[in-house]
């Protein structure tokens, strides 16, 4: 069920000017301000990690192992998990909420490069590169994720090879999708830009069920993303909820047709 640590997680910075801050383990005794927020249904980890597509091919017993060293973890606030050129130390799967990672400049502007999902890992790519991520992981409020060392998934990995190409896979989805959106967006007009930032976002973010997906983003991440400024991001966004391509709210994106929002990208606009 997990590490049975009751100590403080102390790596971890709440965004709010960075200050130091705990962490609560879920199934251990959480800190007094944990203990406000609802508490977290019990995780079974090994049937989790069982229901994985990577870790359901490992034996029994070495999923045991990694159920043993895992933690679960629950954060209340918006809260740095790992520094850009920070060695990454644990391999996290999103239960609630979502994982941004985030570019930043040398400026100290920022902007969210994609966010994960429930069910989405952080980040095989950065698990198994010996070069440390450029990039921060920052957590949104309420996040409660499942956390592996990545020395025990390498170890893994070592003696069960027969995960790599699903490994691989996983990376590979990710990969096309960047491809994608790198060619594609140099080549579309701003409305539709938008329209497959939106897509491809969408896609990455495991937000996607059926034909449908909301998307939780800013305007000023859209627009960085889009290369526009934004009040352009705005406009096109508005533009694109007048065609019924999308529902705008704040911080939300909601997608009642996939399918429509891909096809208005390939059209020949007027």
């Amino acid at each position: 069920m997990g590490s049975r640590c009751n100590a403080r997680i102390p790596a971890s910075r709440c965004l709010s000017g960075f200050r130091q801050r705990s962490v609560a383990v879920l199934m251990v005794s959480p800190s007094p301000a944990a203990k406000q927020a609802p508490q977290a249904a019990p995780v079974d980890v090994e049937a989790l990690l069982a229901q994985s597509p990577i870790f359901g091919l490992l034996p029994e017993s070495a999923r045991a192992r990694l159920a043993a060293v895992s933690r679960l973890e629950s954060y209340d606030c918006k809260t740095l998990l790992n520094a850009a050129d920070q060695p990454l130390v644990w391999l996290r799967l999103v239960l609630h909420g979502h994982i941004e990672i985030m570019a930043r400049s040398a400026a100290g502007e920022e902007a969210a490069l994609i966010d994960v999902g429930p069910g989405g890992w952080v980040t095989w790519v950065a698990c198994f590169a010996e070069q440390a991520p450029e990039h921060d992981f920052v957590s949104s409020a309420q996040l409660r994720c499942l956390a592996l060392p990545t020395s025990a998934v390498r170890q893994a990995g070592q003696q069960h090879p027969q995960i790599f190409p699903s490994i691989i896979e996983a990376i590979g989805v990710r990969l096309r999708l960047l491809m994608e959106w790198t060619g594609q967006s140099v080549m579309l007009a701003p409305e539709q830009r938008m329209a497959r930032l939106l897509h491809v976002l969408a896609r990455a973010n495991g937000s996607v069920e059926g034909n449908r997906a909301s998307l939780l983003s800013t305007q000023q991440a859209l627009a960085r993303l889009a290369r526009c400024s934004r009040q352009s991001a705005n406009t096109l966004l508005r533009n694109l909820e007048r065609r019924q391509l999308l529902r705008v709210s704040y911080g939300r994106y909601d997608i009642d047709d996939m399918a429509a929002l891909a096809a208005f990208t390939e059209q020949e606009l007027p």
